[in-house]
């Protein structure tokens, strides 16, 4: 006999009371599932706790908060099942796919990705799958087809994945008040009111997302800028960026012994991955950030075992050992033309061989990021209705003449700490060079 569902309720820093009580009470069986439960062990930030101490905050409550948004908007828009049940049910595994601290993971394992993971679990975990079915029938095919984007309606998707999503509007407020970023605020109730369903296309998939101009406008752009100070400030933090260029090196040379068979021990999993094996949806289950660092502390000589466990190859043993104890690379900015980049490879590798020989290419890294406010494709896009001059335009358009509408680069050389005297000259002059040619 299953067991009886009983109401549940967290107390969140972010909106308060989340609740699963009345019509969705029989969700927390989606709650109980392994699946889920492991988000608990993969921190939303990815780095970002390296500088901002409280950003410790993992996915699991940031999956609770896009379903409790997603639950006001389908109020909101009073929107009937099944796509009610849909939207909510998407909103609350969205993450379900993701690898150990989030997308840096998916820039070491090129073949890895959270969306196509978060089919496979929904379609193949037999706990969650029939967690689902239980719900309804095919409602592990609708998840799915949320998730990979060929959901109809079109609007209900928008609303789980979209540039102005359950998503997005969660994780703003929720990475900004972990983080102590205070820029990160906007108006998430009236975002909510200026959202409606109108007719926009013509076929079989008419309507779509909108916001209501004269009611939204404001809020959203509020909501863009804050998005882009959170990138500019806090996800594109010189000192994040550096912890995540590490783990990048230290897991891409990780790859590169298990493909030769000579990986250090301690993470079967993604030595696997990197041989380009087909992981089991159980043996993904097994990778979250705890696994990771376990290996990593292990690597470095500073598990229960200490050193008789280290790592025997050096490059992973010194990067693991610096990660560790937050030994940091440093980062030396140049400036937001792409163009210095090239004038700078060949002399910056050519210094690093010199202090660290064939290893050079592991103890620096030349990066760009862009503080994004609004970057859609045609499956994101969003409409916005009632504009005094165009009538119904896309959000894309009216953001064109905004600085929200111009993706700022960010260039910066990440290196090792041992680099930075002989490297400052040269990097000083690339940038005097670079500015006075444009």
């Amino acid at each position: 006999m299953a067991a009886q569902l009983h109401d549940r309720v967290f107390r969140d820093p972010v909106h308060g009371l989340i609740e699963f009580v009345g019509e969705n009470r029989t969700l927390v069986s989606l709650l109980e599932t392994r699946a889920f439960q492991r988000l608990r062990r993969v921190k939303q930030m990815g780095f970002a706790w390296q500088v901002y101490a409280g950003a410790e905050h993992s996915r699991f409550g940031h999956a609770l908060g896009a379903y409790h948004v997603a639950s006001m908007v389908v109020d909101r828009l009073k929107l009937d099942d099944p796509v009610r049940l849909h939207v909510k049910v998407a909103a609350l595994l969205h993450d379900i796919g993701h690898g150990p601290f989030s997308h840096t993971w998916e820039q070491v394992f090129a073949s890895f990705d959270h969306e196509k993971w978060g089919e496979r679990i929904v379609t193949e975990d037999e706990e969650m799958n029939a967690a689902l079915r239980g719900l309804a029938p095919d409602l592990p095919e609708a998840i799915a087809s949320m998730i990979n984007k060929s959901y109809k309606p079109t609007f209900a998707r928008k609303l789980v994945s979209s540039q102005l999503d359950v998503d997005r509007l969660d994780y703003l407020l929720r990475d900004g008040h972990y983080s102590g970023a205070g820029y990160a605020t906007y108006d998430l109730e009236w975002i909510l009111h200026a959202l409606r369903i109108e007719k926009v296309h013509s076929g079989d998939d008419p309507d779509d997302l909108v916001i209501d101009y004269r009611r939204g406008m404001y809020a959203v752009e509020q909501y863009l800028f804050a998005r882009t100070y959170m990138y500019a400030q806090v996800y594109h933090h010189k000192a994040v960026r550096a912890a995540e260029r590490m783990f990048i090196k230290l897991l891409s040379r990780f790859s590169e012994l298990a493909i030769a068979g000579q990986e250090p021990p301690g993470l079967d999993v993604a030595a696997n991955l990197a041989r380009g094996q087909t992981l089991s949806v159980h043996d993904f289950l097994f990778l979250d950030d705890y696994s990771l660092f376990g290996a990593i502390d292990r690597w470095a000589g500073l598990g229960a075992g200490g050193q008789a466990q280290q790592a025997s190859d050096p490059i992973v043993r010194d990067l693991a050992n610096r990660l560790v104890r937050r030994r940091l690379f440093k980062t030396i900015d140049l400036g937001d033309d792409l163009g210095v980049l090239h004038d700078l490879q060949a002399r910056v590798h050519a210094i690093a061989e010199r202090h660290f020989g064939e290893a050079a290419g592991y103890y620096y890294h030349l990066d760009t990021a862009k503080q994004i406010g609004y970057s859609a494709n045609a499956d994101e896009e969003l409409h916005v209705v009632g504009h005094p001059r165009y009538g119904t335009v896309t959000l894309g358009r009216l953001l064109e003449d905004l600085p929200l509408g111009r993706p700022v680069a960010t260039v910066r050389l990440v290196c090792a700490p041992e680099l930075v005297d002989e490297l400052r000259p040269i990097t000083d002059q690339a940038v005097a060079d670079t500015r006075s040619q444009s």
